[in-house]
């Protein structure tokens, strides 16, 4: 594995040894690793754009079926950042769940943490993972917390909830482009595991 190029916490050392360790284990039955990460800039410029594609069409079918828009009171707003600080924790919450069902040891293979410099929290799995489940894993909290949102909105004429659809989807900008990064890396091998990079944004992918 490469060396990092930030000092890493005390957590994420401990998951860096312990991939190392799997990766050496992975590499002496057959498996080639081929590292697909994102940068934080990457993720959060490239990946919001891309994010903002399935908003558009909700969007527009809020707006067709409303007309009206209207400005939202003090309290609103407050409402509002309440609910998106908590839906972070439920972001990280909804990764681990679903790759949970796809990892060895379930939950206990499941960590947290919060990467300071960058003011972003993460969820990682430290066991390998099929590539189904962790697209699965990966794409569920933008599915559930954004486009669910959106679709509620349209459908209810909330104004409030379809602001929080769309933040939500966007939220899910570094997800969506790992996802297209992985969707678009042209296996060679025919059997392939998934490990979640131990302190990047991204995943190492393991072939044979």
């Amino acid at each position: 594995m490469e060396e990092p190029t930030r000092n890493l916490t005390a957590a994420e050392q401990k998951r860096r040894e312990r991939f190392c360790a799997t990766e050496e284990r992975l590499k002496s039955e057959g498996y080639t690793p081929h590292n697909l990460t994102v940068s934080i800039i990457q993720a959060n410029l490239l990946g919001t754009l891309i994010a903002a594609i399935p908003c558009i069409p909700f969007i527009v079918a809020y707006f067709y079926l409303n007309r009206t828009i209207s400005e939202l009171s003090q309290l609103q707003w407050l409402i509002f950042i309440a609910i998106f600080v908590a839906l972070i924790v439920v972001h990280e919450a909804i990764h681990g769940l679903f790759w949970s069902f796809g990892a060895q040891n379930g939950l206990k293979d499941i960590e947290f943490g919060f990467i300071v410099k960058y003011l972003t929290p993460y969820c990682t799995c430290s066991s390998p993972l099929k590539k189904t489940a962790y697209i699965i894993g990966t794409f569920m909290p933008m599915f559930l917390l954004g486009i669910c949102v959106m679709l509620a909105a349209v459908i209810m004429g909330n104004q409030l909830m379809m602001i929080l659809g769309v933040v939500n989807t966007l939220a899910g900008a570094g997800d969506i482009l790992v996802i297209l990064k992985l969707l678009s890396y042209k296996t060679k091998g025919k059997d392939i595991v998934i490990i979640d990079h131990p302190y990047e944004a991204g995943l190492v992918v393991f072939e044979r």
